[in-house]
């Protein structure tokens, strides 16, 4: 009995490491992602696409935008189930002149992806943003998701959006996300921020948050694969 007990005890032991072993040579080169298909490290990087300075002489001149994501996800082609990327929530300096701001980067299941989705998120009255300008105390006026500086008519202004907002846009064409790095980038249009048709929009005017709010979240327009981080679609 003791032999067959070292026997089987022997045999177990080989069952698991050639488990072990099967495992970790089906994982990503860069190691510990255990998903069978394989995983991509995946960045995203975000942009102005409207690269034309603002002029002195205009009505609005933006000096400096920044916003908190959170929930950055893609829908996956076949079943059109998202794939989260990371939760946040993030704090995104936005590049105004046209040069890309790498958001994040990490794993994500490598597979075919047709949208992707984030939110501008406002934070809970209990959190504590890591920039204390989206958050001035626990009222529901005084926590902000989005906030642009610059002049109206010369004169200074700070606007602080107090809605989140889930913002959702298709690629160019369905991306096949399957190599060892690659990147996404998402392009905005800052240039309609301030403005109904061809009226310019006052900052500083309460009654004008509702259009300007719209306006931000519409102004996230297009999203492709660009590898190279060109602001191109690859």
């Amino acid at each position: 009995m003791k032999t067959y007990n070292r026997i089987r005890h022997s045999i177990l032991a080989s069952v698991l490491i050639f488990t072990v072993l099967t495992i970790f040579s089906g994982c990503d080169e860069n190691g510990g992602i255990l998903i069978p298909s394989g995983a991509t490290d995946l960045t995203l990087s975000i942009g102005s696409n409207d690269n034309i300075n603002d002029n002195p002489l205009d009505m609005v001149v933006i000096t400096e935008a920044k916003a908190l994501v959170t929930e950055i996800e893609y829908e996956r082609e076949r079943d059109g189930i998202d794939q989260l990327h990371q939760t946040g929530p993030y704090v995104v300096n936005f590049n105004l002149a046209g040069t890309l701001t790498e958001v994040l980067t990490g794993y994500i299941v490598r597979d075919i992806y047709t949208k992707a989705k984030f939110k501008i998120h406002k934070p809970e009255s209990s959190e504590t943003p890591a920039d204390p300008e989206f958050k001035e105390g626990t009222g529901d006026a005084q926590r902000f998701s989005f906030i642009i500086k610059g002049t109206y008519n010369g004169t200074a202004f700070v606007y602080k959006s107090k809605k989140s907002a889930a913002i959702e846009i298709n690629f160019n064409s369905a991306t096949n996300i399957n190599l060892k790095n690659q990147n996404l980038t998402v392009l905005f249009n800052k240039t309609g921020w301030f403005k109904s048709g061809n009226t310019v929009l006052n900052p500083n005017d309460p009654a004008n948050a509702d259009a300007i709010d719209n306006n931000i979240r519409n102004s996230f327009r297009r999203a492709f694969e660009d590898d190279n981080k060109d602001g191109q679609p690859d």
